[in-house]
């Protein structure tokens, strides 16, 4: 009987955060007013360090992009933009082991450069904003660059400020609160 009550209390515990970090990441898009300078990257990293689970931090991702981009427009490269996000998620779930700044900071910096560099690699190819050769494909990574540098900022700021919450302020016990185990 206690570890149903174990299993029930973890299972709600779960959808609480599952639901909470889908709230944020829905808001993280639709209440920003600098482009590119949202907490989402932030949000995607810390999710995976909340839901230690592959298929739950995917569906998170997933279902913000999509009710988040219902109110502000579809377009033609968001397979990028999810694809960056969920792979960022992924690899913030298999790689941050342990809740410190440095390797926070090192994720945060990387995710924003890998993001820049898929998203603008799917801006050249299915828009006609550029022409279809390797000098187009070299124009959308130049005219994405202060798009790039707000990213970065943007998520060292975030992460940064998430970190001191969470660890200083609330101080969450990461291991505790991660409710389901990575799925090998």
């Amino acid at each position: 009987m206690i570890k149903l009550k174990e299993k029930i209390y973890d299972l709600k515990l779960l959808l609480a955060i599952i639901g909470f970090f889908l709230i944020l990441l829905i808001l993280s898009r639709l209440l920003v007013e600098v482009p590119n300078f949202t907490p989402t990257l932030s949000l995607v990293i810390f999710a995976s360090l909340f839901i230690r689970n592959i298929y739950a931090l995917i569906f998170i991702v997933i279902a913000s992009q999509l009710i988040s981009d219902y109110f502000l427009g579809f377009y033609e490269s968001m397979f990028f933009v999810y694809i960056s996000y969920i792979l960022i998620g992924i690899y913030s779930l298999l790689f941050l082991k342990k809740v410190n700044y440095f390797p926070i900071l090192k994720t945060s910096i990387g995710a924003a450069v890998f993001f820049y560099i898929i998203t603008n690699f799917g801006v050249w190819f299915t828009m006609n904003l550029y022409e279809p050769d390797m000098q187009g494909l070299i124009n959308s990574y130049i005219a994405g660059l202060p798009f790039l540098k707000s990213s970065i900022l943007s998520t060292v700021i975030y992460s940064s400020t998430i970190y001191v919450f969470c660890k200083y302020l609330f101080v969450v016990n990461f291991e505790k609160i991660q409710t389901i185990k990575k799925i090998d």
